[in-house]
């Protein structure tokens, strides 16, 4: 389908346009002219001489005629009067001095003639006493160019005229030049062959610079007008006004299309010089501002603060001095007071800002990690700290949830296993026991001694799995309660007499205040202590002794189990207490590892304290209850 042409983009439219532009706007204001005119009685006469069209021209005549006289006969210049009157062709006068019957002329202009349209008489006075009688004389027939020429032409003119038919004339001569002007103002910007607004070579000077050179263009196309009123024939000076009108016309249209052009395009502004240097001086002012920052910024806030402070004293040492000098001027007094204001302003605003920096500091510290602070006001070196926190609080809050993730996945792993594990274990467990009750020869009951030891050993350490992973996770019921310790240590010492004494361990218990009463969970408390007595049977040197010491102090139970390794300690007391790790590197002895993280967890569990230290080869484990 053929593409419909878009008027827009027609040249020849738009030329049409300009050209119905100044001929139907030089014709409808002729025609506002012309209406004007008669409306205000001109052209409307029988007679040109009674008409004010030509009564205006006689009268301004007869007057100039006057003056002319008097200038001649007082012999100074009558240059101008004689111009004016020679632009009257067609017109004589003759001046007497008071009346004019039975008098001798005191001069005149033209020759009187003796066929003439009008005769007309006037009374002149140029003082309180001093009159002249005009006696004007009008022709038929008038100099081309002169002025009664000129107003006789346009009084045939509107004298032909209709007034009704000129005045719809000329509302619909505005019409079509409105409608004309409307399609340029449409057309602005639009060219043939290209899609949306097209800027030309006006459109790319500089909007402020343009309109300066069209006003300076306007007044000098508005200037031979004003010129031409002083001197000149009026048919010339119709003419140069006509000139003017045009020029000043196309001056006036070639700016609103510009306008137009350029308020279509969008961002006008932009395109002046105006805006240029705005915008030039904001970036050379941000240039300088982004190095004395990053000057200031070298400095330590301590400088800094020291120079401010140096500047803002020295500013107001000065205005002190001026108003001494003076002689205590109000206005200097008032800047004076007013920067003090500033400057406790700002000592409050970085007082209240390092004070919510503390804040922050201190919710981190109390294991707030979602604590953030706003810190788009602050001052940038309070901003920075504020922002370190910030990140502080995000890295320590992500890498406690990747530590739970891990725990969590951890602890799901081991219970799956545990859990997968111990019903094939049962089965192995139970099938031993049947083979222990057969009649074996030696050599198969040995296997199944060592079949029975390790399926226990692999019970135990399920349990302890299931144990660990149900303590870290707090997955365990508590029941805390007011329990007597002692009692809990000897019960546990006691299942362990046999394994002591095997060891050739000798425990030595001190309780010094006597019965101590803890706020705990009896079961596990127990187990904690199994754990304990159980390392110590593993690990312990034969022959020496082992110390359990019990005693109560500000409010807390204290328990404290002391022995000497038999193997090097090649461990820290921190990774003692981590799962599956053991205190001998060679593991030639029996256990998974999980005793001492259980026993932390199972403390944890009862509001407690659980800490290992080593010293050398002595082992050393402390337990924290709550009285």
């Amino acid at each position: 389908m053929e593409k419909k042409k878009d008027l827009r983009q027609s040249l020849l439219a738009k030329c049409v346009a300009l050209l119905l532009v100044f001929t139907a706007g030089a014709g409808a204001v002729l025609g506002t002219f012309a209406v004007t005119l008669i409306s205000s009685g001109y052209g409307v006469a029988n007679e040109f001489q009674d008409d004010p069209m030509g009564k205006e021209a006689l009268n301004r005549a007869m007057i100039d005629a006057v003056y002319y006289v008097r200038a001649v006969n007082g012999s100074y210049s009558s240059y101008y009067y004689q111009t004016e009157l020679e632009r009257a062709g067609g017109f004589a006068a003759l001046v007497y001095e008071g009346e004019s019957a039975g008098g001798t002329p005191l001069g005149g202009w033209g020759e009187v003639p003796e066929n003439y349209m009008c005769r007309l008489e006037k009374t002149v006075k140029t003082g309180d006493t001093e009159y002249y009688t005009v006696v004007g004389y009008l022709t038929n027939i008038y100099p081309n160019g002169s002025n009664f020429s000129i107003r006789y032409g346009i009084y045939n003119t509107l004298h032909s005229l209709s007034f009704s038919a000129t005045m719809l004339l000329t509302v619909i001569l505005y019409i079509v030049a409105l409608a004309a002007l409307t399609f340029l103002f449409c057309a602005a910007g639009h060219k043939a062959g290209r899609e949306g607004i097209s800027l030309n070579w006006q459109d790319r000077v500089p909007l402020d610079l343009y309109l300066c050179l069209a006003c300076l263009l306007f007044c000098l196309a508005i200037l031979p007008a004003m010129v031409a009123m002083d001197g000149m024939p009026m048919a010339l000076e119709i003419a140069i006004c006509c000139l003017s009108a045009l020029g000043c016309t196309a001056i006036a249209l070639a700016t609103l299309l510009t306008l137009v052009t350029r308020f279509k395009k969008g961002k006008w502004w932009r395109n002046t010089i105006c805006w240029r240097l705005c915008r030039w001086t904001a970036r050379t002012w941000k240039r300088f501002w982004r190095a004395l920052t990053e000057l200031v910024s070298i400095l330590p806030m301590t400088w800094r603060v020291i120079l401010a402070a140096l500047g803002c004293l020295g500013f107001q040492s000065v205005m002190v001095l001026l108003f001494f000098v003076f002689d205590g001027s109000l206005l200097i007094f008032l800047v004076t007071v007013l920067l003090d204001m500033v400057l406790l302003a700002g000592a409050a605003w970085l007082t209240i800002q390092l004070q919510r920096v503390r804040d922050m500091g201190s919710a981190l510290a109390a294991g707030d990690l979602e604590a953030q602070l706003d810190t788009e006001k602050m001052y940038f070196d309070v901003k920075h700290h504020a922002e370190d926190l910030n990140a502080i609080g995000v890295g320590m809050n992500k890498a406690v949830e990747q530590r739970l993730k891990s725990e969590r996945l951890k602890t799901e792993l081991i219970t799956n296993v545990s859990h997968d594990i111990k019903t094939p274990l049962t089965s192995i467990v139970n099938y031993v026991d049947l083979l222990k009750k057969e009649d074996l020869s030696p050599a198969a009951g040995e296997y199944v001694a060592v079949l029975d030891r390790q399926a226990n050993r692999l019970r135990k350490l399920t349990e302890d799995l299931v144990e660990a992973s149900k303590a870290s996770t707090g997955n365990m019921a508590v029941n805390l309660e007011p329990i007597v310790v002692n009692e809990i240590i000897h019960q546990a010492i006691g299942d362990y007499d046999e394994k002591l004494a095997a060891g050739k361990l000798d425990v030595i218990v001190n309780t010094y205040e006597g019965n101590v009463m803890a706020l705990a969970d009896g079961r596990l408390l127990w187990r904690v202590l199994d754990n304990l007595l159980s390392n110590v049977c593993k690990y312990a040197m034969a022959g020496t002794r082992v110390y359990v010491d019990l005693s109560a102090r500000d409010g807390k139970v204290l328990l404290s189990m002391k022995n000497i390794s038999r193997d090097p300690l090649n461990v820290s007391a921190d990774e003692l207490m981590e799962r599956f790790v053991r205190g001998d590197a060679s593991r030639h002895t029996e256990g998974s590892g999980l005793g001492l993280n259980i026993a932390r967890s199972l403390m944890d569990l009862m509001g407690g304290g659980f800490s290992l230290s080593v010293d050398g080869d002595l082992f050393k484990a402390e337990l924290t209850l709550r009285a």
